[in-house]
C-alpha cells in the first residue's frame, strides 16, 4: 500500500492502532523519522500491548538520537515481555551506551534463559561481565559457550585470559588446545608405541603411519584413503583415521571415529582416553569422565589418565572427585602443576565451608560512577585496649561510618553481651577490596553488623550484604543508588540484603529480574537488622 493510502487509512480509522502503526512503519522506512514517531505513539497509546509499534518506536527514538524514551520504551516492552531475547538486547546496548552495565548484563542473562544457544550473545554477556571485574561470571559464560562452539578461537582465548586473570591452575584446559605441533608430536608417539605400530607394517596403513612420522598429515590423509577393504576393517586404519582428524582440528569427525575405535576395539587404552579428551573438549564432560574411568580400568596405574580425569571433574564441578584424582596421580608421579590444582581445589573447599557460616564477613553494598558494588567487609576482635583499627581504601565520610558504628557498639555493650570485649580487645575492620575506592556514610550498617559479629563470634548468614547508614543511638538512615547497589548484590551472587526501611519508596521501579532473587530485610534500627542477620549459635 502506498504512502499517501496509509496516510488516508489512519484519518478514517484515527482511533485504529493498526492503522496507525502501518503509517508510522511506513514513514519510518521513508526516512520521516520524526512523523513516524508521532504515529507510533498514537498506535502505543491507543494498544499498549501492541508489541511492534512499541518495538518500531524505540527504534524511532534510537534513529533521532533520543536515548532515554528509547530506554523507557524497551524497558515497558520487556515488561510486558519478558521472554522477549530480541528486546533485551537491544535494551543492553543502550544500557552500555549510558555505562550502566550491570543493568545490561542482567537483562543479557535473562535474555540467554530463554535462548541458551546464542554464543553472541554469551561472548557479549561474558565481555561485559568481565568488564565489570566479575570474572567467575564471565568464565561461566564462556564455559557454556565453548559447549556450543567448541572449536571457536575466540572462546578458547578469552577462556585463558580470564583464567589467568582468575589465577586458576584447577580450570579445565583440554590438551586439544595446546596446538597442532603438540598433537602431531603426541600422534608420532602413538604410533610407535607397541600397540598400535604392530598393525601398521603394511600397505597403505604403512605408507600412512610413515608420512605422519614425517608430519606430512595431507599426505597421510591421502595414502590413507587408499586402504584396502580389508585394511578399512582393521582397528589401526580406525586410530590412525581419528587421529588424522583430530590434527585437521574436526572434532566432530573426531568424535565419530574414536566411537567407532572403542566400538570395535573395547580394550583400547588409547581410543578411550582420546575419546575423553574429544568430549571434554565439546563441553559433554559426563560421558568424558565415563571415558577417562574406562581408560583407568584398563591402565589404573596412567598418572596422565588420572591427571585428566581429575581435571574433567574439576570442570563438571565435582570437586571432591577431582581431589581424590589427583591424589592418586600424585601417588603414583609426582607432578608440580596437579599438586597445585590439588592445593587449590583444597583450598577451595576450605573456603567453602568457613563461609557457610562466615564470622565478620558480610558485602557492604556501594556505588560508584560505573554502577553498584559489593564490597567484602571483613572484621576481626583481637587482644588490645578495645580501640578500632580501620582499614581499606576509604575517604574521610568512611572512616567516620567506621567510628559511628564502633561508637554505637560500645554504647550498647551491655545489652549486646559485649561489655568485656569492647574493654579487652581491638576491633579491626578491613575492606579487602582494595581497587574500589570507597567514601560515604552508606556502610555504618554493615561495618556494625560484621563488628558484632567479631566482637561475639556469631556467624553472620551466608551471602549477605548491608547498605544503611547507622547513627549513634542506632538507628539505620536511608542511603542513596539503591538500584544500583542491588542489581550489583544480584550480580554478585548475594541471597540477602538488609536496607533502609525509609528507602522502600525507591524500590518501586526495581524489576523483578531483581527483586525475584534478592530476599530484601528491611530495617529501622541496628537491633531489628541483628535478628536478621546474625545466625543462631551453635
Amino acid at each position: 500500500m502506498l504512502l499517501h493510502d496509509l496516510k488516508r487509512e489512519a484519518m478514517l480509522r484515527p482511533d485504529d492502532a493498526g492503522a496507525r502503526f502501518d503509517l508510522g512503519e511506513a514513514l519510518f522506512g521513508d526516512k520521516q523519522v520524526e512523523a513516524a514517531i508521532k504515529q507510533l505513539e498514537k498506535a502505543v497509546a491507543l494498544d499498549p500491548d501492541h508489541t511492534n509499534a512499541r518495538r518500531m518506536l524505540a527504534r524511532a527514538y534510537r534513529a533521532e538520537g533520543r536515548n532515554t524514551p528509547a530506554e523507557r520504551t524497551w524497558e515497558e516492552l520487556v515488561k510486558r515481555r519478558p521472554d522477549d531475547a530480541g528486546a533485551r538486547d537491544e535494551l543492553s546496548e543502550i544500557l552500555v551506551e549510558g555505562r550502566r552495565l550491570d543493568d545490561a548484563i542482567l537483562h543479557l542473562e535473562e535474555a540467554l534463559k530463554v535462548d541458551p544457544s546464542n554464543v553472541s550473545r554469551l561472548l557479549r554477556t561474558a565481555e561485559l561481565s568481565r568488564r565489570r571485574g566479575l570474572l567467575p561470571r564471565a568464565r561461566g559464560h564462556l564455559e557454556k559457550a565453548r559447549k556450543l562452539a567448541p572449536g571457536d578461537p575466540q572462546v578458547t582465548a578469552l577462556l585463558a585470559e580470564i583464567g589467568l586473570e582468575l589465577g586458576s591452575v584447577a580450570s579445565f584446559t583440554s590438551p586439544l588446545q595446546r596446538g597442532r605441533e603438540f598433537l602431531l608430536g603426541r600422534a608420532r608417539a602413538a604410533l610407535e608405541a607397541p600397540p598400535f605400530k604392530a598393525g601398521l607394517t603394511t600397505g597403505a596403513l604403512r605408507d600412512a603411519a610413515e608420512r605422519l612420522l614425517s608430519m606430512d598429515v595431507s599426505g597421510a590423509k591421502r595414502a590413507l584413503v587408499t586402504a584396502s577393504p580389508a585394511e578399512q576393517e582393521s582397528d589401526p586404519y580406525q586410530l590412525l583415521r581419528a587421529e588424522i582428524t583430530l590434527l585437521e582440528g574436526d572434532l566432530d569427525k573426531s568424535e565419530k571415529a574414536y566411537r567407532r575405535c572403542v566400538e570395535r576395539a573395547p580394550g583400547s587404552r588409547l581410543g578411550w582416553s582420546r575419546l575423553g579428551e574429544v568430549l571434554a573438549a565439546r563441553g559433554q564432560m559426563e560421558e568424558a569422565i565415563r571415558c577417562y574411568a574406562r581408560h583407568l580400568a584398563l591402565a589404573p596405574d596412567d598418572a596422565g589418565a588420572l591427571e585428566a580425569l581429575g581435571d574433567t571433574l574439576s570442570a563438571h564441578d565435582r570437586p571432591e572427585e577431582a581431589m581424590v584424582a589427583y591424589q592418586k596421580a600424585l601417588k603414583l608421579e609426582a607432578d608440580p602443576t596437579v599438586a597445585a590444582r590439588l592445593a587449590e581445589l583444597r583450598s577451595a573447599a576450605r573456603r567453602a565451608e568457613d563461609e557457610a557460616r562466615p564470622i565478620g564477613r558480610l558485602g557492604a553494598l556501594g556505588w560508584n560512577a560505573m554502577g553498584g558494588v559489593v564490597s567484602p567487609l571483613e572484621a576481626v576482635a583481637v587482644p588490645g585496649k578495645g580501640e578500632l583499627i580501620f582499614t581499606g581504601p576509604v575517604g574521610k565520610s568512611g572512616q567516620d561510618a567506621a567510628k559511628v558504628a564502633f561508637s554505637c557498639l560500645k554504647a550498647r555493650a551491655e545489652s549486646l553481651g559485649i561489655e568485656e570485649a569492647v574493654r579487652t580487645l581491638d576491633l579491626h575492620l578491613h575492606f579487602i577490596d582494595t581497587e574500589h575506592p570507597k567514601d560515604g556514610p552508606s556502610a555504618g550498617l554493615a561495618l556494625a553488623l560484621a563488628g558484632l559479629s567479631a566482637y561475639t563470634r556469631r556467624p553472620l548468614k551466608p551471602r549477605l550484604a548491608a547498605t544503611g547508614e547507622i547513627t549513634l543511638q542506632g538507628g539505620v538512615r536511608s542511603v542513596g543508588g539503591l538500584h544500583e547497589k542491588l542489581v550489583a548484590a544480584r550480580l554478585a551472587g548475594v541471597e540477602t540484603v538488609i536496607v533502609p526501611r525509609k528507602n522502600l519508596f525507591d524500590l518501586r521501579e526495581l524489576s523483578r529480574d531483581v527483586l525475584d532473587h534478592l530476599t530484601l530485610v528491611h530495617v529501622d534500627s541496628l537491633p531489628e537488622a541483628l535478628e536478621h542477620a546474625l545466625l543462631l549459635e551453635g
